[in-house]
């Protein structure tokens, strides 16, 4: 299409662009650090749940945006962790993906 029409004109990237790929960098070193768990039973071992914060869902037709926007959710209510965590993918007629990510929300404390 390019051939015919040119090349699409870049849009330069807005503040809220930015903010948001920082927000997912944040996300993706919490989590390869190891500090939040994301589980898909609904207890971790060794471990019980102090508070609830409810279900949290990220969309989008990237994996990576989902998955770490989710992981960027969960450290906006500053949870340790997701439970019941699930993923989901539409596919669309003309090709595209579009996943959506979603678990409860968590803070944990030991078990006594």
């Amino acid at each position: 299409m390019a051939l015919l029409f040119g090349s699409p004109a870049r849009r330069p990237r807005s503040v809220e662009d930015s903010r948001r790929d920082q927000r997912i960098e944040l996300a993706r070193d919490a989590y390869q650090s190891g500090k939040l768990k994301i589980v898909t039973t609904e207890d971790i071992p060794n471990r019980e749940v102090q508070w609830t914060f409810g279900l949290i869902v990220c969309r989008s037709f990237s994996f990576d945006k989902a998955f770490y926007g989710l992981i960027s959710q969960i450290l906006d209510v500053n949870a340790d962790a997701i439970v019941g965590y699930r993923e989901h993918v539409a596919f669309h007629p003309d090709g595209d993906k579009f996943f959506s990510c979603y678990g409860t929300a968590v803070r944990l404390k030991p078990k006594k």
